[in-house]
């Protein structure tokens, strides 16, 4: 990677002279942890307190099961558990044996469960064991070839939503997590006091910076349930009695707690930094935060980055002088110590305050696309300068840092979660009851925004019983966040000039009939 010397349109790189010497991989870095503070608390579940002793022991157990089965290191093992202090000592075991993990939720319809599986070629997945035990093995009915040629630090492979109907697996390594964790650190002065509340599905990228974050640096980690997760009030009351200093959320999860604050009157004195993810920011709620001075010592901050730069590329303190420009993008920032960030209009760096896509270079990178090398080509780049990752959104510089500015493709955000409109479009299209489909992110005046479709129905799959068999249809295959709140029937679905999907007119169009 060329130095980047004073061209605004580059970042800084890997950290340099920050003190920090830290092993190749993850788990050798959880491991000096455990070896140098045995008895710290590493996890809270449920009124449990998981030494890391314990953690780093059950974690062994989970190597040495996976190592009498017969698996060898080097490959991928699946996990299908559900959140609690064990999983993320399965986490932890199968790392130490040598693999990289895979995430499959359990909570996904069994199709998209069996997907991933055969598309991961997953021989082997651990999963929560019968009473009296800890864990069990499982080997899938249906099994697709092993993956060959994997990076040998490879980590774990995430599979978010695919254009194509299909999810997709993204492949990261140890190496671009280390540099992750060692950049936030830097960043924020995590250290062995801050209490993290580990609020993401294991099968979402911010999860990987709220677990192992904790883990390397000895500090506290508390497990949230799922259905505390689900329960603004609930969960509230776990970040008050654990004293949480450190909160990750999507805003629209945000503004569910702050309302629940605010109802109650409860306080969270010991919030020290809340990370903002995954989705625009919301800056009335950040500002009633501030006012309402729910957590007086917490810096807020928005955080930018997609699964394929792991977890955080860019960062912003949001103080009220940031939020009040926000005409001019959304502000994520400067790019973190170990990406490189270049802003890329028609081929060539755009000229300062010039709208562009992002560009993402430096240690944090994936490997690539399990098993779509086209894919990998086409949205990994090597320029004279370096690799880079094509994000597909669009941002100009500005006062230092970065503006979004969004994208002009299909791929959306909702509550944090990637959704490739594409995917749930070749599903409905998929169906006897739909000619034609298509699918937007709406909202109505003052709510949350939702995903609603419109469809030009088959002959006699007009109506309400047919919005119904859709709607089940689509849960056979698909999770619930993917789900269209409103189904609309139309004519004809609005196209321009070209014959092409018009995005604008069907957003206008299902405005239209929310409205109505």
């Amino acid at each position: 990677m060329r130095d980047p010397g004073t061209s605004p349109q580059y970042r800084s790189v890997v950290p340099e002279g920050d003190g920090l010497m830290v092993p190749a991989r993850v788990d050798s870095w959880v491991a000096a942890r455990i070896a140098a503070h045995p008895d710290a608390i590493a996890v809270e579940d449920r009124g449990l307190r998981i030494s890391y002793a314990e953690l780093g022991r059950t974690a062994a157990q989970v190597a040495a099961l996976l190592e009498t089965a017969g698996r060898p290191p080097g490959g991928l093992v699946g996990i299908r558990m559900r959140r609690s202090w064990k999983m993320y000592a399965a986490l932890l075991g199968i790392w130490m044996h040598g693999s990289g993990y895979v995430p499959v939720d359990p909570t996904y319809p069994q199709e998209r469960q069996d997907y991933i599986i055969e598309d991961a070629g997953l021989a082997l997945l651990v999963e929560d064991g019968p009473p009296g035990d800890d864990f069990a093995l499982s080997e899938p009915a249906r099994r697709g070839a092993e993956p060959t040629g994997l990076p040998d630090d490879t980590a774990y492979v995430l599979y978010t939503s695919g254009s194509t109907g299909h999810p997709k697996g993204v492949v990261l390594r140890h190496s671009s997590v280390v540099a992750l964790l060692q950049a936030l650190i830097a960043e924020y002065a995590f250290d062995e006091r801050e209490v993290w509340a580990q609020f993401t599905s294991q099968c979402f990228d911010i999860s990987v910076a709220e677990t192992w974050t904790p883990l390397v640096t000895g500090a506290r980690l508390i497990v949230v349930p799922e259905e505390t997760a689900a329960d603004p009030g609930v969960f509230a009351g776990l970040l008050a009695d654990g004293a949480a200093s450190v909160l990750s959320q999507v805003p629209t999860v945000f503004r569910y707690l702050l309302n629940s604050l605010e109802t109650t009157g409860r306080r969270l004195p010991s919030i020290r930094h809340v990370l903002l993810c995954g989705e625009p920011v919301e800056p009335a709620t950040v500002i009633r935060w501030y006012d309402v001075e729910v957590a007086p010592r917490a810096a807020v901050h928005n955080l930018y980055g997609p699964t394929e730069a792991t977890v955080y590329a860019t960062c912003q303190e949001l103080t009220r002088q940031a939020l009040t420009t926000l005409d001019e993008g959304t502000p994520i920032g400067r790019a973190m110590r170990h990406v490189e960030t270049l802003i890329l209009k028609e081929d060539a760096p755009a000229p300062t305050g010039e709208a562009g896509e992002i560009l993402l270079g430096g240690a944090s990178l994936a490997w690539g696309y399990l098993g779509m090398p086209g894919h990998t080509a086409e949205r990994f780049v090597t320029r004279p300068d370096g690799r880079w990752y094509r994000t597909g959104d669009y941002a100009r510089e500005a006062d230092g840092g970065l503006r979004y500015l969004g994208r002009e493709d299909g791929q959306i955000k909702l509550r944090g979660l990637r959704i490739e409109l594409g995917e749930i479009e070749a599903r409905l299209n998929a169906l006897d009851e739909v000619l034609d489909a298509a699918v937007a992110l709406t909202r109505f005046e003052g709510g949350d925004p939702f995903l609603a479709a419109c469809y030009v129905p088959a002959e006699g799959a007009s109506g309400p019983v047919a919005w119904a068999k859709i709607r089940s249809r689509l849960a056979d295959a698909l999770p619930s966040y993917m789900i269209p709140m409103r189904f609309i029937e139309v004519d004809k679905l609005p196209q321009t000039l070209n014959g092409k999907l018009d995005r604008r007119r069907l957003e206008l169009t299902i405005a239209a009939e929310l409205t109505s």
